[in-house]
Protein backbone atom coordinates (compact mmCIF):
# COMPACT_ATOMS: atom_id res chain seq x y z
CA UNK A 1 0.00 0.00 0.00
CA UNK A 2 1.18 3.69 -1.26
CA UNK A 3 0.52 6.96 -0.22
CA UNK A 4 -0.39 7.20 -3.79
CA UNK A 5 -3.10 5.06 -3.29
CA UNK A 6 -4.85 6.98 -0.76
CA UNK A 7 -4.21 10.63 -0.66
CA UNK A 8 -5.98 13.34 -2.23
CA UNK A 9 -4.73 14.72 -6.06
CA UNK A 10 -4.47 18.46 -6.57
CA UNK A 11 -5.06 19.70 -2.92
CA UNK A 12 -6.36 23.37 -2.68
CA UNK A 13 -3.54 25.67 -1.35
CA UNK A 14 -3.00 28.95 -0.20
CA UNK A 15 -0.25 31.92 -0.66
CA UNK A 16 1.46 32.36 2.10
CA UNK A 17 0.84 36.07 1.84
CA UNK A 18 -3.15 35.67 2.30
CA UNK A 19 -4.97 36.61 4.43
CA UNK A 20 -6.51 34.18 7.27
CA UNK A 21 -10.07 34.90 6.69
CA UNK A 22 -9.65 33.90 3.19
CA UNK A 23 -8.09 30.68 4.29
CA UNK A 24 -11.19 30.20 6.59
CA UNK A 25 -13.34 30.68 3.85
CA UNK A 26 -11.98 28.37 1.56
CA UNK A 27 -11.95 25.39 4.58
CA UNK A 28 -15.65 26.38 5.09
CA UNK A 29 -16.72 26.09 1.53
CA UNK A 30 -14.87 23.15 0.65
CA UNK A 31 -15.12 21.39 3.95
CA UNK A 32 -11.34 21.10 4.71
CA UNK A 33 -9.71 20.56 7.71
CA UNK A 34 -5.63 21.00 6.24
CA UNK A 35 -4.28 23.19 3.45
CA UNK A 36 -1.12 23.69 2.36
CA UNK A 37 0.95 27.03 2.24
CA UNK A 38 2.19 27.59 -1.04
CA UNK A 39 5.15 30.61 -1.58
CA UNK A 40 5.31 32.63 -5.33
CA UNK A 41 6.98 29.83 -6.83
CA UNK A 42 4.53 26.91 -5.43
CA UNK A 43 6.39 25.47 -3.34
CA UNK A 44 5.51 24.10 0.27
CA UNK A 45 5.99 26.41 3.09
CA UNK A 46 4.02 25.57 5.60
CA UNK A 47 0.30 23.90 6.37
CA UNK A 48 -2.96 25.38 7.86
CA UNK A 49 -5.23 23.51 10.48
CA UNK A 50 -8.92 24.75 10.92
CA UNK A 51 -7.52 24.82 14.56
CA UNK A 52 -5.12 27.34 13.67
CA UNK A 53 -7.56 29.93 12.28
CA UNK A 54 -9.97 29.35 15.37
CA UNK A 55 -6.73 30.32 17.16
CA UNK A 56 -5.83 33.44 15.23
CA UNK A 57 -9.24 34.47 14.94
CA UNK A 58 -9.46 34.72 18.62
CA UNK A 59 -5.64 36.89 18.62
CA UNK A 60 -6.05 38.81 15.68
CA UNK A 61 -9.96 39.89 16.99
CA UNK A 62 -11.09 39.92 13.05
CA UNK A 63 -8.38 42.30 12.24
CA UNK A 64 -6.53 41.21 8.91
CA UNK A 65 -3.82 38.65 9.52
CA UNK A 66 -1.77 36.56 7.11
CA UNK A 67 -1.47 32.93 6.83
CA UNK A 68 2.07 32.88 7.54
CA UNK A 69 1.57 34.58 10.75
CA UNK A 70 -0.79 31.53 12.10
CA UNK A 71 0.74 28.16 9.50
CA UNK A 72 2.79 25.29 10.77
CA UNK A 73 6.11 25.62 9.48
CA UNK A 74 8.96 23.92 8.51
CA UNK A 75 6.13 21.50 7.02
CA UNK A 76 6.96 17.86 6.21
CA UNK A 77 6.15 16.17 2.62
CA UNK A 78 6.06 12.36 1.85
CA UNK A 79 6.75 11.10 -1.69
CA UNK A 80 3.88 9.47 -3.40
CA UNK A 81 5.63 6.17 -3.60
CA UNK A 82 6.45 6.08 -0.02
CA UNK A 83 4.66 2.95 1.97
CA UNK A 84 1.65 4.08 3.80
CA UNK A 85 3.09 2.93 7.03
CA UNK A 86 5.62 5.78 6.48
CA UNK A 87 3.17 8.02 6.60
CA UNK A 88 1.54 6.35 9.43
CA UNK A 89 4.63 6.92 11.44
CA UNK A 90 5.45 10.10 10.51
CA UNK A 91 1.88 11.47 11.45
CA UNK A 92 1.94 9.93 14.76
CA UNK A 93 4.96 10.75 15.94
CA UNK A 94 5.38 14.39 14.77
CA UNK A 95 1.22 14.51 15.82
CA UNK A 96 0.25 15.71 12.68
CA UNK A 97 -2.68 15.56 10.98
CA UNK A 98 -1.97 15.72 7.38
CA UNK A 99 1.23 15.60 5.06
CA UNK A 100 1.74 16.98 2.03
CA UNK A 101 2.44 15.25 -1.02
CA UNK A 102 5.56 15.68 -3.45
CA UNK A 103 8.26 13.97 -5.90
CA UNK A 104 10.88 16.56 -5.05
CA UNK A 105 10.37 17.80 -1.44
CA UNK A 106 7.95 20.22 -1.28
CA UNK A 107 8.49 21.82 -4.62
CA UNK A 108 6.04 20.12 -6.99
CA UNK A 109 2.96 19.14 -4.69
CA UNK A 110 0.68 16.36 -6.30
CA UNK A 111 -1.65 15.65 -3.13
CA UNK A 112 -2.02 15.23 0.59
CA UNK A 113 -2.77 12.63 2.74
CA UNK A 114 -4.68 13.30 5.76
CA UNK A 115 -6.35 10.98 9.14
CA UNK A 116 -9.13 10.69 6.69
CA UNK A 117 -7.32 8.99 4.22
CA UNK A 118 -5.66 6.87 6.62
CA UNK A 119 -9.27 5.08 7.89
CA UNK A 120 -10.81 4.73 4.56
CA UNK A 121 -7.17 2.74 4.27
CA UNK A 122 -7.65 0.66 7.51
CA UNK A 123 -11.61 0.47 6.52
CA UNK A 124 -10.45 -1.02 3.11
CA UNK A 125 -7.64 -3.49 4.58
CA UNK A 126 -10.39 -4.62 7.55
CA UNK A 127 -12.92 -5.50 4.76
CA UNK A 128 -10.46 -7.23 3.19
CA UNK A 129 -9.40 -9.59 5.71
CA UNK A 130 -12.98 -9.92 6.95
CA UNK A 131 -13.91 -11.65 2.79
Amino acid sequence: MQVRDYMSETPVTISAGADYQQAFDIMQERDLHHLPVVDADGTVVGILARRDLQLAARYFHEAPGEVEDVMHNPVRTIAPDADLADAVDMMTTQRIGCLPVSEDGGVHLVGIITETDLLRALRELLVRQAA
